[in-house]
């Protein structure tokens, strides 16, 4: 009975369609002709877009940041110019009495390629510190008046179009056209 059921047309028929399913669909068909690879370690340029001032911003703030310029990679851009980075106040501190000086720290993120994935940055902190006052401060309130150690230091600032150069954190594929 099997003999007969091997020799019969249809089994060999729907041996055939059976095969060349599973033939077609087991194997996912990726084309990466348009994939341009982002290395790791690629600078990237950057601006503040608005002045931080430390007693203005706040720990876990998020600060934007634009592309000073397109970033390409074999003459094609992964990266245009103009496009919104993303940072995060890490450590910000207002000027304070006894003339200590105020301070801010924004670690940059992340930027979004021409495909819409998110690049990881790394090695791009801004920092910034006021001017301090302590020595003046505390000099003036024993000698002078009392009243001198409520002077504060200044507060730090960041002006709007610094510039900062982060590093792509990974090696990364981006679908260019």
């Amino acid at each position: 009975m099997i003999g007969a059921l091997q020799n019969s047309v249809l089994f060999k028929h729907v041996l055939v369609w059976m095969a060349a399913s599973m033939l077609f669909m087991s194997f996912k068909v990726y084309d990466n002709a348009g994939d341009t690879v982002l290395r790791a370690g690629t600078s990237i340029s950057l601006e503040t877009m608005h002045t931080l001032r430390s007693d203005q911003v706040q720990v876990g703030q998020n600060i934007d940041f634009r592309v000073r310029s397109d970033v390409k990679v074999d003459g094609k851009t992964v990266i245009e110019a103009g496009t919104i980075a993303r940072g995060q106040v890490i450590r910000a501190q207002r000027a304070r009495g006894i003339g200590r000086e105020g301070y801010v720290e924004v670690q940059l993120r992340s930027v979004q390629a021409v495909d819409g994935q998110e690049v990881i940055l790394s090695g791009g902190n801004v920092y910034a510190e006021g001017d301090d006052k302590q020595t003046l401060s505390i000099l003036l309130g024993v000698f002078v008046c009392i009243l001198f150690l409520t002077m504060k230091g200044d507060n730090a600032e960041v002006p709007a179009g610094y510039h900062v150069t982060p590093t792509v954190a990974s090696n990364m594929n981006i679908q260019t056209n």
